[in-house]
């Protein structure tokens, strides 16, 4: 008698990826039919753990005589609602008629955890089951994913690790959260103390008391232009703009001495390759992108298998990625293909910041993939050219300034000045507004100066010292 397969994805959108590449076509219910093999799928976590009342009944009543909750064995619970009971009646069904499970979940902690729990509310854990390990949806990924099936205990530390933190989040949740509302909330007073909520919450609080709490200061600098440079005091303020004006005086009428003049070249190295947290992280300093936001759009694009796997905590690719990526720039949309051609593809050798078996997690960096959009819009154009604009990036030379450091004194008080000329944009080019523009005079006591004329050590002569007024200011708001 044949063997028949059952592959359980996370999602239909998945599902249907996987059946089209594996031959299953026939439709049911829940499910799609193949020679051999049968795809199903998950609705997210259609297994979750009991309520502590599912395990204990005497657990119903919110109490501190009852604290703590610990269960001497976590039991497992199917979710009610009805498309989800719906769903895991077919994928249980299909668990134990199965010879051999695939999990095809999203690779990654969670995902494993769903099978997992799934395989346990079946019971077929005895069943043979192996581990689809993909980077990316694409055809060619599924196809090379399935000649590569991983043994499924290979993963059980993933697994053991998943569940840990779903107990951990049920002991600490459950407990602290019975135990603050019964201590110090009412009937309609729910404290939700969480393992992750409550730590960042406290960060947020202690920071907005920090700015509740905060009283500026005013406070005044010295600076002064010589030969149309700015020249600043190092690490130099007044507290009260008395002393600030006493000094101006009795330095106008003397002259400014030239005492050091360093110059060297400063290179600013090419950034790495996204991880979810970076690329979160520009997304909201760029676009104010939410989290959340970037996380979805960029799932969407890996389920439109336009990006690799975006849930990955590693900035690094294998060698095996590094191989292809002379034929992924080059099929890039035409909008790069300008920064491409700047590129040697024929002896395209990135370094270590970027090709490293070792330090590629579970997954590696976040890459388009060879699927190239023909049109997106909105969030999910923005996310994608930040990722393929942070691949070439990565690709690119340092962005290589000339720096020169001028310092003077007038008397015995030391100035310094700073130009900086840009001999070669390298990344940087790829993104325009990271060229800093000009600021405006009244704003330019920080900046670097763009041109310096050139000076000598020793030369002196008068200047033109004045007073800025500055104010502290509260430490900012995190984002998020």
């Amino acid at each position: 008698m044949p063997s028949h397969i059952v592959i359980l994805a996370e999602k239909p959108s998945v599902a249907r990826d996987l059946a089209s590449v594996l031959g299953a076509t026939r439709r049911e219910r829940g499910a799609i039919l193949g020679e051999g093999l049968s795809v199903t799928w998950a609705l997210g976590h259609l297994v979750e753990l009991k309520e502590p009342h599912e395990i204990r009944p005497e657990w119903r009543q919110w109490s501190l005589e009852s604290l703590p909750l610990i269960p001497e064995q976590f039991e497992l619970r199917g979710r009610e609602d009805r498309g989800a009971k719906e769903q895991l009646d077919t994928v249980t069904r299909l668990f134990q008629q199965a010879d051999e499970l695939i999990c095809a979940t999203d690779a990654g902690r969670e995902g494993e955890l769903i099978f997992r729990y799934i395989q346990h509310w079946a019971g077929v854990q005895h069943k043979p089951f192996r581990r689809l390990w993909l980077q990316s949806l694409t055809p060619a990924a599924i196809r090379e994913g399935w000649k590569k099936l991983r043994a499924g205990q290979e993963l059980d530390p993933l697994y053991h690790a998943a569940r840990c933190r779903s107990e951990a989040d049920w002991l600490i949740g459950m407990n602290a959260t019975r135990y603050h509302t019964s201590r110090f909330g009412s009937r309609s007073q729910l404290w939700s103390v969480g393992r992750v909520q409550t730590p960042v919450l406290a960060l947020i609080a202690e920071r907005d008391l920090e700015i509740e709490h905060f009283i500026p200061e005013d406070y005044w600098i010295l600076v002064t232009r010589y030969r149309d440079v700015l020249f600043r005091q190092p690490k130099k303020r007044f507290n009260s703009e008395e002393d600030a004006k006493a000094l101006l005086e009795k330095l106008r009428p003397l002259p400014l001495e030239v005492t050091d003049i360093q110059a060297k070249e400063q290179r600013i190295i090419s950034p790495q390759l996204y991880d979810l947290s970076s690329l979160q992280q520009d997304m909201n300093s760029w676009f104010g992108y939410t989290a959340e936001e970037t996380l979805q759009t960029a799932q969407n694009l890996y389920e439109s298998k336009h990006l690799s796997y975006p849930r990955t905590d590693s900035r690094h690719i294998g060698s095996e990625e590094a191989a292809s990526l002379p034929a992924l720039l080059q099929a890039l949309p035409q909008d790069y293909q300008g920064f491409v051609s700047q590129l040697d593809l024929a002896n395209l050798k990135p370094g270590k910041r970027v090709v490293d078996n070792k330090k590629v997690t579970d997954h590696h960096a976040i890459l388009p993939t060879l699927d190239i959009p023909q049109r997106l819009d909105g969030r999910a154009e923005k996310v994608y050219a930040a990722v393929v604009r942070r691949l070439l990036a990565a690709l690119f030379p340092p962005c290589r300034k000339d720096v020169t450091t001028v310092k003077a004194r007038v008397e015995e008080e030391a100035f310094q000045a700073r130009g900086a000329v840009v001999k070669d944009w390298g990344w940087q080019a790829l993104y325009p507004h990271m060229q800093k523009k000009k600021k405006a005079a009244e704003e330019d006591d920080e900046a670097d100066q763009e041109q310096m004329p050139e000076m000598q050590v020793g030369e002196q002569g008068p200047h033109h010292p004045e007073i800025k007024a500055r104010r502290t200011k509260p430490p900012r708001r995190y984002t998020e």
